[in-house]
């Protein structure tokens, strides 16, 4: 690896840090976990009650993929083709511009 690319890495982890470490940024995240209603194929997007944020995600799992979004504080479906349980691996977009990258299971 030549020392510019080494370079760009530590200055990148410094800045991702520098913006994952500034107080005063919101700490609820939204979470991905199975539907109850629906065990073993499909996956809902969730964040907590006092959250003002909704949020539009994508996920991808050895089970499946697909998107969604929810509503402020609440839960929604992330529909797509989810085959079973396992683990998936999701990206999610907030209302005020924050990004996540949350993991969960479709159960």
């Amino acid at each position: 690896m030549n020392t510019f690319a080494v370079r760009s890495a530590i200055a990148a982890s410094a800045a991702a840090l520098a913006v994952f470490a500034t107080p005063g940024l919101a700490a609820a995240a939204p979470n991905l976990h199975g539907d109850p209603n629906t065990p073993g194929t499909q996956v809902q997007v969730e964040s907590e009650p006092g959250d003002s944020n909704s949020y539009t995600c994508g996920a991808v799992g050895v089970a499946g993929a697909g998107v969604g979004s929810n509503s402020s504080g609440g839960a929604g479906q992330v529909n797509g083709a989810y085959f079973g349980p396992g683990p998936v691996q999701g990206g999610c977009v907030g209302s005020d511009g924050s990004v996540y990258f949350p993991t969960g299971n479709a159960e």
